[in-house]
């Protein structure tokens, strides 16, 4: 027997529509096709002690906190006007915000116009209650830092954004006396991999996730490289 969810009535408000939206994906998303699966993805690490040199994007950029206005025009409750992929991309970080809220929050500017670009959020040891609650990464000791959930919109791609903003983003750890900050990356996304290179981000280890039983039972598996690894070399 299948769950149906149709459009809201009009009975129904916006945002009683919008978490009926939500509770379907999360309903879709513990179920797997395969009876057992997995997903693979690199953990990269800055070291914060280690000079980078940092790369300018095509327009100049600020960053700052994140604000409740921000996630309006980035994360629009009306996503209708986006393509597909980006509508999907937008509910899934609007869950995020559920989750999570958005203290952590940071974005970069557009200084030309003063229009949030980029969006990531940064997370201390002190926010582990946070990480364990997103699933899928591991605790953060005390020296540790976690950049997470980044997105840039479709009117700022191809401007070499989210290099310049995660290396800015990265040393705000620095205010949590943070020495290494984290990015997990699937192994297939190259264009991210690439991006998180160009940040100062080197691979560090390698995130396994494994379901079971069509995706109701999972485990996860953090592997450190070892020092003569050929992947933390690796020129993407």
């Amino acid at each position: 027997m299948s769950i149906g969810m149709s459009k809201p009535s009009a009975h129904q408000s916006p945002d009683f529509a919008h978490k009926i939206d939500i509770l379907r994906q999360r309903i879709q998303g513990r179920f797997k096709p395969a009876l057992v699966s997995r997903t693979v993805r690199y953990g990269l690490r800055r070291d914060l002690t280690v000079p980078i040199e940092h790369v300018a994007a095509k327009i100049p950029i600020s960053v700052r906190r994140m604000t409740a206005a921000d996630l309006e025009i980035l994360l629009p409750e009306d996503a209708s006007a986006l393509p597909a992929a980006d509508q999907m991309e937008v509910q899934w970080r609007r869950i995020f915000v559920d989750k999570v809220g958005f203290a952590e929050g940071f974005v970069a500017i557009d200084e030309r116009d003063g229009q949030p670009a980029y969006m990531q959020w940064l997370f201390g040891h002190r926010q582990n209650d946070k990480v364990e609650q997103l699933g899928g990464f591991p605790t953060l000791g005390r020296d540790e830092a976690l950049l997470e959930s980044a997105y840039t919109p479709p009117s700022h791609r191809g401007l070499g954004i989210m290099s310049a903003a995660m290396a800015l983003f990265a040393e705000q750890a620095a205010d949590v006396d943070a020495r290494y900050v984290h990015t997990f990356v699937g192994v297939e996304n190259v264009a991210s991999l690439k991006g998180c290179r160009r940040a100062g981000f080197d691979p560090h280890l390698v995130h396994t996730r494994r379901f079971r039983l069509f995706g109701l039972l999972k485990d996860d598996a953090f592997d450190v490289m070892a020092e003569a690894d050929p992947r933390r070399r690796w020129e993407i």
